[in-house]
């Protein structure tokens, strides 16, 4: 019943999109005020269902 609302969305090629900021090295630690997303991304190549090739906007 939690996510019985939650929609999933379907990302093709050359949609944008945010990545999730996540912590790579543990010794950082990430602030309570620091942004949850990254991006936008422009999606290149989808997979499977929740990977995704990314490109930054500079083509990076």
């Amino acid at each position: 019943l939690y996510n019985h609302r939650v929609r999933l969305r379907q990302v093709g090629s050359g949609d944008l999109v945010l990545r999730k900021a996540e912590v790579s090295d543990p010794t950082q630690a990430r602030g309570k005020l620091a942004p949850k997303w990254k991006g936008p991304y422009q999606v290149i190549d989808v997979i499977r269902e929740g990977t995704c090739t990314l490109v930054t906007m500079d083509g990076k």
